[in-house]
């Protein structure tokens, strides 16, 4: 039925978004979210008097009054309820009025109370009408109507805390016969003005109340003090505050003040007065004043707590904003440090490699340079001998050739060192042959792998590309390092294969090990930062997350894993056959 009602009310929302939102509302009260709920119930209000749904109107006061009621805030359901009783009243509803009167007196006590002009149906009905056709009855219940349906806009529409309490004092001021009026509310212990009117202009000026001379702190300080509505008639013949100098300077023909309790708590005071009449406040103006006094506590109660929560909300998406750019940055850098870490070990490796050939060369280098020695005394002696001559010439041709391949051998791993090392360094574009690049990363890897592991190339070898080698490079190396890490927990032999084939415009390059294989439950998490299953063997779960970001990103590729638990694990990377520049 919600949904229905929900597809209803995007069709037609005059009809049907009042009842659609006064439904979330229930389910949000029933899901115990109290701050959607009251949105809600005012919204359901608010739109079902927009589009003159009286009677929805009145179900939605009497549901947010049952609300409020349940969350122990019985001053606030209360205003909700009366507003109810009020709406059921001009529709005809007298069995409903009834009920409300014997179900809830206590929340309708200022109505059912009224001396002056006590309410039944007729004349709610009657004053309605006479409302509607422009009638200048001077009618208490009347004004009381009228102002409690104004406060009611005011609450339901406005939660924004500054609009809101202009609206509210420019609605007091409106209906009670006042010139100018201040809103003074309790801030944590501090008194504060936070808005100051004149006729129908509302300033907000938020100032110490200690610190202004605009009104008179004998008035504000003692309804502070007794808590209860203070009224001069006649200024000029009162002598309780004739002292004050406010009063002195500015002589106000009679004011009223009156105070803000919530839950029986002091929240702020109401100040007005009148500069050119006495006695223009009226045992009328009073009731009007105690009604919206109550009003402005749910509302100025409501809109704090909406700003309360923005405040919070504001403070808590700045500090995650803050927390994921610091989470970033140190990704960035642990990403960097992987990446220099990796090619720290490409360097270690490499030297130690090349120390093998290098080393092999200085101690045939130096045998042969002891034999010369030894060579050059019997020629000066007159010694030598044709055999001494014949093992001469062998040693040095042996060790000739023997330096040569070795140091061959160095200079080899030196240039492949150097290409890979400067294409991880700054991964920058060029055109190359693909195997043979490969090559030159099996073989700058070959210290890694040692004896137990081989690395093996296959493939096209005629496929040029233009692409990232230094994006390669690192992808490479680290496939073959989460290998070894993860696929070979007993550190036996293991055999990698790359290899390498063309489809159209795109080269796809696959990588596969024979080690143990990745549990499935993992197979979705590993490219995931941080992600490993090895840290006690030095893993940082941030090879494979590096690896991702390279084909996706610099390679503008799609990387496919798959595993058998047992037989190894395989890697798919497809990558454009030439970069979009």
């Amino acid at each position: 039925y919600q949904k229905q009602l929900a597809i209803w009310a995007q069709n037609c929302p005059e009809n049907f978004r009042h009842l659609c939102c006064l439904v979330e509302a229930e389910m949000a009260r029933i899901g115990g979210k109290k701050l959607e709920a009251i949105e809600l119930y005012d919204r359901a209000i608010s739109l079902g008097k927009e589009n003159e749904y009286l009677q929805q109107e009145a179900l939605g006061n009497e549901l947010a009054a049952k609300f409020y009621l349940d969350w122990g805030k019985e001053k606030i359901a209360a205003t909700y309820m009366q507003e109810a009783y009020y709406c059921y009243a001009r529709w005809g509803a007298k069995a409903k009025t009834d009920q409300l009167e014997q179900k809830y007196p206590q929340l309708l006590a200022p109505i059912l109370e009224e001396t002056q002009s006590p309410l039944n149906f007729d004349q709610t009905l009657n004053s309605t009408q006479s409302l509607d056709t422009g009638s200048s009855s001077s009618s208490p219940y009347i004004l009381d109507l009228v102002s409690i349906i104004k406060v009611s806009q005011a609450i339901s529409q406005e939660i924004e805390f500054n609009t809101l309490t202009s609206k509210l004092m420019n609605i007091v001021l409106e209906n009670a016969g006042a010139d100018t009026g201040a809103l003074i509310l309790n801030n944590t212990g501090t008194w504060e003005i936070i808005t100051q009117c004149e006729k129908s202009s509302c300033h907000l000026s938020p100032m110490h109340l200690d610190d202004t001379n605009t009104l008179p702190l004998s008035i504000i300080n003692t309804v502070k003090h007794t808590k209860k509505i203070l009224l001069i008639n006649d200024i000029s013949q009162n002598t309780t505050f004739s002292g004050d100098t406010y009063l002195i300077q500015n002589s106000p023909k009679s004011l009223i003040c009156t105070p803000i309790i919530n839950q029986g708590q002091l929240i702020g005071l109401i100040y007005l007065e009148n500069n050119f009449t006495a006695e223009a406040f009226t045992s009328n103006h009073i009731e009007i004043l105690k009604l919206l006094s109550a009003q402005a506590a749910i509302s100025i109660e409501n809109a704090q707590l909406y700003n309360t929560l923005e405040q919070k909300v504001q403070q808590r998406t700045a500090e995650l904003s803050k927390a994921l750019e610091d989470l970033k940055a140190t990704q960035k850098q642990l990403v960097e440090s992987e990446k220099m870490a990796a090619l720290g070990g490409l360097v270690a490796g490499v030297a130690h490699e090349i120390n093998t050939p290098i080393g092999t060369s200085i101690t045939i280098a130096s045998t042969l340079a002891d034999e010369t020695q030894n060579f050059t005394k019997a020629v000066a002696q007159g010694q030598l001998k044709r055999s001494v001559l014949n093992n001469y010439l062998e040693l040095a041709g042996e060790s000739t050739q023997l330096m040569l391949s070795n140091l061959g051998r160095a200079g080899e791993l030196i240039q492949s060192f150097k290409q890979i090392a400067a294409d991880q360094s700054n991964l920058e574009r060029r055109h190359f042959n693909l195997k043979e690049y490969l090559k030159e990363i099996a073989l700058s890897l070959a210290p890694q792998l040692k004896t137990s592991y081989t690395l093996t190339v296959e493939g096209d070898e005629t496929i040029q590309i233009d692409s990232y080698p230094g994006a390669l490079a690192q992808i490479v190396t680290n496939l073959v390092t989460n290998s070894l890490i993860h696929g070979y927990p007993s550190e036996e032999a293991g055999k990698f294969t790359l290899e390498i084939r063309q489809e159209s415009d795109k080269i796809q390059l696959e990588y596969s090990d024979d080690g143990c294989g990745i549990e499935e439950e993992h197979l979705g998490k590993i490219f995931e930062p941080f992600f490993t299953t090895a840290r006690s063997k030095g893993g940082t779960g941030l090879g494979l997350h590096i690896v991702y970001n390279l084909v996706t990103q610099k390679l503008q590729g799609t990387i496919e894993v798959d595993s058998q638990v047992g037989l190894g694990t395989r890697f798919v990377i497809t990558i454009p056959l030439a970069q979009v520049r």
